[in-house]
């Protein structure tokens, strides 16, 4: 780990807000490195407080700022290097963005501020950082193709490795889902905004959590005490 940038991907997997990092200038730091460490070896960040050499990168912009031989108003030039910092990690973090990743951005703003309806919003934070930008991207598909039926199994797959959903023969209107894991309110709620956005209003779905369903001469769901009925 060397530049701020790295620094602050490794807290956001501590699950550390952007809001509450905060650099601090050194004045003992390598010249060979950006963020300081007392253990070089260190590979993660779970404090809210990164120590920067200042020097490292930006020297034209701090190399007056920090002078050792400036005194006084400490607390001002720390202030001003962390809002500065924020800054210029957030460039740092936007250059690798593509106009995917604009829409992906855009489009979770528009969903937290309530444009699209309060119980939205607040499904969504429901979803793990991990899960939430791949979830973002087949929103955005549905936008653009259309295929929900295809979609909405695309990402149960995703979110729920186990997850087989089944379409009835009878009624192509009506859906069978296997999630594969014990119901928590959370996971309801989640599924409840998956078939809110992906699937027709007028589809009936009938959910199955820890236990698949009976189904004549395959063995596997015929077990006793692992199954239900249908």
């Amino acid at each position: 780990m060397n530049y701020a940038w790295e620094a602050v991907l490794e807290a956001d997997k501590n699950l550390i807000r952007w809001e509450d990092l905060r650099f601090y200038p050194v004045n003992n730091g390598s010249p060979y490195t950006e963020v300081v460490f007392e253990n070089i070896n260190t590979k993660s960040i779970d404090e809210v407080e990164i120590m920067i050499n200042p020097l490292y990168r930006f020297s034209n912009e701090f190399s007056d700022v920090f002078n050792v031989n400036l005194s006084g108003l400490e607390h001002i030039r720390e202030m001003l290097f962390d809002i500065v910092m924020h800054y210029f990690v957030k460039l740092d973090l936007r250059q690798g963005l593509d106009r995917q990743e604009y829409y992906i951005r855009f489009l979770l703003e528009e969903i937290l501020e309530g444009n699209y309806g309060n119980s939205i919003a607040e499904s969504i934070i429901l979803f793990d950082k991990k899960h939430l930008h791949r979830l973002l991207q087949l929103i955005l598909k549905l936008y653009r193709c259309g295929s929900t039926i295809y979609l909405f199994k695309e990402v149960m797959r995703y979110l729920y490795p186990d997850c087989l959903v089944y379409a009835n023969n009878e009624d192509v209107r009506q859906l069978l889902i296997y999630v594969g894991q014990k119901e928590t309110e959370t996971e309801r709620k989640k599924l409840e905004f998956l078939q809110g956005v992906f699937l027709p209003i007028y589809y009936k779905v009938f959910v199955f959590w820890e236990y698949h369903f009976g189904i004549m001469d395959v063995e596997e769901t015929m077990e006793l005490d692992n199954m239900v009925l249908f």
